[in-house]
């Protein structure tokens, strides 16, 4: 084996192994992911989904007051749009293309977690097949990282973190997320409730007739 190629396999087995590392960090951030937004919660325990109840509480608490300021802001905007641009007939058009686009992330964002679970649940020989090409396997390093990063923002902003740049309508929308995944996570709770009653419940005795009979004679 010539220097350049096994230049070439040591950056290819290196590159692997970043893929391999960055693969296993998204795995958790999309379970986590899947878990903040009301799915696969059957493997969580009452006391997990109480936990879990909590934080998207606290997520839509903070989101809603961003929610207020960022309409604050986009009032005073308004005002100065209206003289500008033609009255209130502009600021509803803007209000509805903005929410249809913000509609749409929502809806983007929820195809992916599903294609993401779909994936990471499937059998290792649908897998994709890895290229050979050092070059090639940089570059799925560089989008796997990206993928990383949208996943970390998307679980922070949640639980009510990271909220920074974000619109009236995107927090809305994000607001009815949170909504969403707090009532699944309660319809959970419920279950496991009436599970763990149901265990709790104890068999009654039951009495063999027969044998008090036998004890009159």
């Amino acid at each position: 084996m010539s220097r350049t190629t096994r230049r070439s396999e040591k950056l290819r087995l290196q590159c692997i192994q970043v893929i391999e590392e960055l693969q296993d960090e998204i795995k958790l951030l999309q379970i986590t992911n899947e878990k903040l937004n009301g799915v696969g919660l059957d493997d969580m325990s009452s006391t997990e989904l109480a936990s879990l109840r909590s934080m998207l509480d606290e997520g839509f608490r903070i989101v809603d007051k961003q929610t207020d300021q960022a309409h604050e802001d986009l009032t005073v905007k308004q005002i100065v749009e209206y003289d500008l641009m033609g009255g209130m007939d502009w600021i509803r058009r803007l209000e509805k293309e903005d929410l249809a686009y913000q509609s749409l992330l929502a809806g983007r964002r929820r195809a992916l977690r599903n294609k993401a679970r779909e994936f990471r649940l499937s059998p290792p020989e649908t897998q994709p097949w890895r290229s050979n090409d050092p070059e090639r396997l940089k570059t799925d390093i560089d989008s796997l990282k990206i993928e990383k990063e949208r996943l970390r923002v998307f679980n922070q902003r949640m639980i009510g973190k990271e909220l920074d740049g974000m619109g009236y309508l995107e927090l809305t929308v994000f607001s009815f997320e949170i909504s969403g995944a707090i009532m699944k996570v309660e319809g959970m709770m419920k279950i496991k409730r009436a599970e763990e009653m149901e265990k709790t419940k104890r068999p009654r005795p039951t009495v063999n007739k027969e044998l008090i009979s036998l004890g009159q004679i």
